[in-house]
């Protein structure tokens, strides 16, 4: 997608510039997810549950449907049904709600394999960020947030009208 520019919307070049490098991390961070799942044998979908349950604890195929960003039923079904056979995930009873189902992230074995693929680059990023001053990580942390919140009502807004 392209920006397109008129005298009245014109950036500077360093907002342009900026912007077309939160476009270049955002196509490449898909693209690094992607080829993890590819090299784990799963798919894009399916990471980005396991990202979901480890950010969020176990939770029921339809928050987790919610997180992830699929249809609750077959789509959160079949996601479910693969993490499980590949070793990343069981289903279980809440103990609170015997009828409930939760889903829970398994952390050793394949996850522990999965998040070893993730570690140089946490440390990367981990290096880059300790680089910085800490008025530069402030500014930074701001940011992101500021987009992150951007992001996710630009999502809700999408999915409402779908």
């Amino acid at each position: 997608m392209s920006t397109v520019s008129t005298p009245g919307t014109r950036r500077s070049s360093d907002i342009g510039a900026l912007y077309e490098e939160l476009r270049v991390g955002a196509a490449l961070a898909v693209r690094f997810h992607a080829a993890v799942a590819g090299h784990l044998g799963i798919n894009i979908t399916d990471v980005n549950c396991l990202g979901a349950l480890d950010k969020n604890g176990a939770m029921s195929p339809g928050e987790l449907a919610a997180h992830a960003g699929l249809s609750r039923g077959g789509a959160i079904t079949a996601a479910v049904d693969r993490l499980e056979k590949a070793g990343f995930v069981r289903r279980r009873r809440d103990e609170e709600d015997r009828r409930k189902v939760l889903v829970e992230l398994l952390r050793d074995g394949a996850y522990a394999r999965l998040t070893r693929t993730f570690d140089a680059l946490d440390q990367a990023y981990t290096e880059v960020i300790e680089s910085c001053t800490e008025e530069q990580r402030s500014l930074l942390l701001e940011f992101n947030r500021k987009v992150n919140a951007g992001l996710q009502e630009r999502i809700t807004a999408l999915q409402e009208h779908a």
